[in-house]
């Protein structure tokens, strides 16, 4: 009988335990998952994003959010903000990385995108930002109920969710 209760007990203590252990980790995403996501506060979503490149998810979405991030920040015309990872997007994107103190190879990593999301502000209520870049250049993201965030390239267009293999934003 003992023996039953110390097992009962044990057990008992592994599923609380592990329980806890999962409930307090942070938001966790992958590319895998084919979007920018995250769950709970939204302010450790873009933590575990990426890697966009020239060379890797090049063609997305999520490369426009890129792009409209080096706009907002004057490193690129929105002329250049056509969801492809081009020439003009790397270059905006090393001297982006250079002048935050990041490692500038061009690639948006998780890094890279922590340091963009401390730009982000809440806009008009829940589910609803900006990012905030020089000036008054800023543009509106969303982030759905499931967790996907999405965003639209301006007034009166549709808003996309932020995937790593469509591009329908910028057509």
């Amino acid at each position: 009988m003992r023996t039953r209760t110390r097992a009962l007990v044990t057990a008992m203590a592994v599923v609380t335990f592990g329980t806890l252990a999962m409930s307090a980790g942070p938001a966790s995403a992958s590319v895998s998952q084919g979007y920018i996501a995250g769950s709970g506060t939204w302010t450790d979503d873009w933590g575990d994003e990426g890697p966009v490149s020239a060379s890797t998810r090049s063609h997305s979405n999520v490369v426009a959010m890129w792009q409209m991030i080096l706009w907002a920040d004057g490193y690129l015309a929105r002329s250049d903000v056509d969801c492809r990872f081009g020439p003009a997007t790397t270059a905006a994107t090393k001297q982006w990385q250079s002048d935050r103190g990041l490692v500038s190879d061009g690639v948006v990593g998780s890094k890279t995108l922590t340091r963009a999301a401390t730009r982000l502000g809440v806009w008009e209520g829940e589910g609803w930002f900006y990012y905030d870049g020089v000036g008054s250049r800023l543009f509106h993201l969303g982030r759905r109920a499931d967790g996907r965030w999405d965003m639209t390239l301006g007034p009166g267009l549709e808003w996309r969710l932020l995937s790593y293999t469509s591009a329908n934003i910028c057509s």
